[in-house]
């Protein structure tokens, strides 16, 4: 018995590094629709359990996105590398707004109690800058996550300088008001993706996700930002080094 999944296992990876060469080969365009299990099935004359476990391998890398209703498509002619986040210090941490980059899709007032906000429970009330949108790792054209980030209007610079800038959006709102950073408070839970993230981040129904949120509080005690970062789970790893307390 553990021979045969032996061999299902080895078939399935076969499939799926044979499919993964044509796409990168540009066999199938970025953006065209895969063939059909039913197609690919006959192609390898295999059944439906292995050519399912082949395209979930080649979601896993990114590669193509499983959309209900209407079929795979292909995302990208490379593998996407899960983003694997280390964390010592505050430098670890903030070393992620210079290794990722931000495509911004929305942006605009908002007041706490609006649907936009939608998980952010603990937001204070007034009104707030609302950043939106894909957030990628430099040079690769696969999307990590969705961010959604949070500047109270007061401490807000103008909206074109937001935008303009290279610089990480906190950078810009401690330039902007004189603050100093104290501290980021970080919370990760796991978490469905809602269905409208699905097409955008290229993954199949039901994905499990990690929802990262943080904190960013200046000198002054102040909340100056607030982010959620939502990643499918395969494409995002913390590690952390954990020391003896002296």
């Amino acid at each position: 018995m553990a021979r045969d999944e032996n061999d299902n296992t080895t078939r399935t990876q076969a499939i799926a590094a044979e499919l993964a060469a044509e796409i990168q080969s540009a066999r199938y365009a970025v953006g065209s629709r895969f063939p059909t299990e039913p197609e690919l099935r006959e192609r390898f004359g295999v059944g439906r359990h292995t050519i399912r476990e082949a395209l979930k391998l080649l979601t896993e890398q990114g590669l193509v996105g499983r959309r209900r209703k209407t079929g795979t498509f292909v995302l990208a002619t490379s593998p996407v590398s899960p983003y694997v986040h280390s964390l010592r210090d505050l430098k670890g941490l903030l070393d992620f707004a210079e290794t990722t980059q931000l495509e911004v899709k929305h942006v605009g007032g908002v007041s706490a109690d609006t649907k936009l906000l939608s998980g952010f429970d603990d937001v204070p009330p007034g009104r707030w800058l609302r950043v939106a949108g894909l957030r990628l790792v430099r040079g690769e054209d696969a999307p990590l996550c969705w961010s959604e980030i949070l500047v109270p209007e007061r401490f807000s610079p103008p909206r074109e300088q937001v935008l303009a800038s290279p610089k990480a959006i906190y950078e810009e709102v401690m330039a902007h008001n004189g603050f100093k950073l104290e501290y980021v408070e970080q919370d990760i839970t796991a978490a469905l993706l809602p269905a409208a993230m699905m097409s955008l981040l290229g993954v199949e129904s039901d994905s499990s996700a990690l929802l990262v949120k943080r904190r960013y509080v200046a000198h002054t005690g102040e909340t100056f930002e607030v982010s959620h970062n939502l990643y499918p789970a395969n494409r995002y790893r913390i590690r952390s080094v954990i020391r003896q307390r002296a």
